[in-house]
């Protein structure tokens, strides 16, 4: 499912289809081809690093570092010293891979660190929390960051999309943020060994939340982790065409994470047509602020070779990606827009549902609003502040 899925995202992140070239002739070699789809180089010679990793390397070992200058808002808004840490991870598979956090560390510490599972909203290395807080001064909406700090917490922003910049892909996103964590205990100059950890995300942070939420009693159980706070949650991605699919603004997210998912998922990107090999090339390094200029929302089905949602493959996604399939030790706070026009508050329910069943110590905080305003509700950061005994 997710292939498919992924690969109808890429056709429809076409975005603006009369600068694509008429044609184009798909290699042979399967590699070649999907690498085609693959970010290319950020600029900065430290993030675009491809630095050696073997699976005899324990999960979150540093491999690099470097102290950061964070740009203004952020920087006059709080005091904190600032890195960022190459460490060691594992993909989807299980296999090594290098991934990157950055770590903020206000003045006056309070003695607590908090994941923030910033929105990726995009497949180019330009989109990572990294590049944005040293290059583009980005404003975080809402600026949950600022707020952290300005609380004392420590804050953790992991790029969690991995180098194929695999977004919306849960299985990808969990291990990566739970290893950013890792490795930002472990770093010495910051002294944040043995602190308790929550994690905040929402919408497509908030896959990443959830699934770091569940894989962690098995993939990281030494992490002290108080809880995690998840908004706006994609938990069933099935749910997302009749919402996003074609229907602007929201298809311009749709298609981007289409992409990345299909990167992520072998097969998904041979769903493609011709067109939608173009849009999928032509996008590969955008995030969705640049891109929602010029988008055209046409529908997957017209950038795939068949109806995609009817292909194994994109069934395949669906399950694989649905949130919920393991489960988590520590407290879960969801919140959701009563009429969120994009992410449905259906999926959320059931994952709700399924997590309180086994006996996961779970609050759903239902709002009204939709998908936007619901990212600014207070309740996620006074339930951290709860959990954190602040």
């Amino acid at each position: 499912m997710r292939r498919g899925w992924q690969r109808a995202v890429c056709v429809t992140a076409t975005l603006v289809l009369a600068a694509l070239a008429p044609e184009t002739v798909v290699s042979a070699d399967t590699a070649s081809y999907e690498a085609s789809f693959y970010p290319g180089p950020s600029g900065d010679s430290y993030l675009d690093q491809h630095l050696p990793v073997d699976a005899s390397m324990p999960n979150g070992k540093i491999l690099s570092s470097r102290s950061v200058a964070v740009l203004p808002p952020l920087a006059i808004t709080n005091s904190f010293d600032s890195w960022q840490i190459w460490f060691k991870s594992t993909n989807a598979g299980g296999q090594p891979i290098a991934a990157l956090t950055t770590l903020l560390k206000p003045k006056k510490w309070n003695g607590k660190v908090v994941s923030n599972n910033y929105a990726i909203d995009g497949d180019g290395l330009q989109c990572n929390p990294s590049y944005a807080l040293i290059h583009n001064g980005q404003i975080e909406a809402p600026d949950i960051t600022r707020q952290l700090l300005g609380r004392g917490y420590a804050v953790v922003m992991t790029d969690y999309q991995g180098p194929l910049m695999a977004y919306a892909h849960g299985p990808t996103e969990g291990p990566e943020v739970l290893d950013g964590i890792r490795a930002a205990l472990a770093f010495p100059a910051a002294g944040l060994a043995g602190s308790p950890v929550a994690m905040v995300g929402y919408s497509g942070g908030a896959i990443a939340t959830v699934w770091a939420a569940q894989l962690q009693p098995t993939y990281a159980p030494e992490l002290n982790m108080v809880g995690a706070a998840a908004g706006g949650t994609p938990a069933d991605l099935s749910l997302l065409p009749p919402r996003m699919d074609g229907k602007p603004p929201a298809a311009v997210l749709y298609l981007l994470a289409v992409l990345g998912v299909a990167k992520a998922s072998p097969g998904a990107l041979e769903l493609l047509n011709s067109v939608g090999v173009q849009t999928g090339q032509k996008f590969k390094n955008s995030c969705f602020n640049a891109a929602v200029l010029g988008v055209t929302p046409l529908p997957l089905r017209l950038l795939c070779t068949t109806n995609p949602y009817q292909t194994t493959v994109v069934q395949n996604i669906f399950a694989l990606t649905k949130a919920g399939q393991q489960i988590p030790r520590m407290p879960i706070f969801l919140w959701h827009g009563s009429n969120d026009l994009w992410i449905p508050l259906a999926g959320e329910q059931a994952l709700y549902n399924t997590w309180k069943n086994a006996g996961v110590s779970i609050k759903l905080h239902v709002i009204p609003g939709e998908h936007v305003t619901a990212a600014y509700d207070p309740a996620a950061l006074d339930q951290i502040d709860s959990w954190m005994g602040r």
